[in-house]
């Protein structure tokens, strides 16, 4: 059987190249004046278009 030499492989450390984590954001509380009377709090980090299909429901009441 014929033999054929090459190159070692890398291990898993050297072929995987790892980021260092990200630093985490600081997120705040935002209050949100909607009119009479009604105010809405969401995390500052709140998916815009979730929020704003909040949003809609709430002017339809």
């Amino acid at each position: 059987m014929p033999v054929k030499v090459v190159a070692a492989l890398p291990g898993p450390e050297a072929a995987e190249t790892k980021s260092p984590p990200l630093p985490r954001k600081k997120t705040s509380t935002v209050m949100i004046e909607l009119g009479r009377g009604r105010r809405i709090r969401v995390e500052s980090d709140i998916d815009t278009e979730g929020l704003g299909r909040i949003l809609d429901v709430l002017e339809r009441r």
